[in-house]
């Protein structure tokens, strides 16, 4: 009877010595606030996983820009010294470079549009080039962010309202240019001395998230907004793809599925402060909604559309590319 008992005995310590090394902690990177979507996203999508996995992949959400900034971090996935990373999608276009092409104003008809593109063979095909060259799997690239929209402290609605406004536009030449195209008159200023510049009339607009508005309180000085929709993105979930496939198909399934669910988390979230927002502009600061018609964003649309054969000719993605993209969503 003892040794029978015994040898239970040495089973279960076998077994939990074997779960236990089973056990593993995983590191993910965000460069955005404790706070942010991103990285609530992160911490969801962590939880998730442990639940899923009884606790044998545990993930370690590290905000901030506490491991470098976007760049370094995706380095160091690539090399495995940090297993995730979560951030816009439009940091794959610095490796991959048929990703910039989501970064052209108005060539995205919509979530639906990005979706479409996505889950296309084109869309497939970028995946499979991070993990084949670049050593990233995507867990998900379906983290869907707000739209960009026009600020400005006058209000407008066309092309023809826009011409020779001081706007400011970020620093990133295919943003730069299409703007130009528009008509504006692109004034380089940093974000954050964007709120004194449109104080003192240094511009007269801007463009971005539709989120990312009242948290500067640009509504303080910028009374109208536009809601172009000009830009649809994602945040994106990557992977070392020595890490990931160095798991078993069970687990591979997991992280899969929990990236799935942070990402109808962060979407929920997004929504919700999207929700919030638009009534506090209209409540608390007074802002002026105007929405383009179909005639008017045909305009926008058609002015950027010019300027794209300058950015293939640049060498900013293969030429073609663009055209497969407007394609897939009609």
């Amino acid at each position: 009877m003892r040794k029978n008992f015994l040898a239970i005995a040495a089973c279960i310590l076998c077994a939990s010595f074997g779960a236990h090394a089973q056990e593993q902690r995983l590191v993910i990177g965000t460069i955005q606030a404790p706070a942010a979507p991103e990285t609530k996203a992160a911490e969801f999508f962590a939880q998730n996983l442990a639940k899923r996995t009884n606790g044998r992949l545990k993930v370690n959400v590290v905000p901030a820009s506490q491991l470098g900034p976007a760049g370094e971090q995706i380095q160091n996935v690539r090399s495995g010294a940090q297993d995730m990373f979560l951030d816009d999608i439009g940091w794959n276009a610095q490796l991959v470079k048929d990703y910039g092409v989501l970064a052209v104003p108005f060539a995205i008809s919509g979530q639906k549009g990005f979706n479409q593109v996505l889950d296309s063979d084109l869309g497939q095909s970028w995946r499979k080039r991070l993990q084949d060259e670049f050593g990233l799997v995507t867990l998900s690239d379906r983290f869907m962010r707000s739209p960009r929209v026009v600020f400005t402290t006058k209000k407008v609605g066309s092309p023809a309202d826009m011409g020779n406004m001081k706007f400011r536009v970020p620093e990133i030449d295919v943003y730069f240019n299409s703007w130009k195209a528009i008509g504006v008159n692109p004034t380089p200023v940093g974000w954050g001395e964007l709120y004194l510049a449109l104080r003192q009339g240094v511009v007269e607009g801007g463009e971005g998230p539709f989120t990312q508005i009242v948290p500067t309180k640009f509504p303080e000085v910028s009374k109208f907004v536009l809601e172009t929709n000009h830009l649809y993105s994602a945040n994106t979930l990557l992977m070392s793809a020595k890490k990931f496939t160095a798991l078993s198909d069970e687990d591979k399934g997991h992280l899969r599925a929990a990236a799935a669910d942070g990402a109808e988390y962060y979407m929920k979230l997004v929504g919700e402060q999207s929700k919030e927002h638009r009534e506090a502009m209209r409540g608390k600061y007074g802002v002026t909604f105007t929405t383009p018609t179909a005639e008017q964003l045909a305009a926008f649309r058609g002015m950027v559309e010019k300027a794209v054969p300058s950015f293939e000719a640049k060498g900013l993605w293969p030429a073609g590319v663009y055209a497969k993209v407007i394609a897939i969503q009609k």
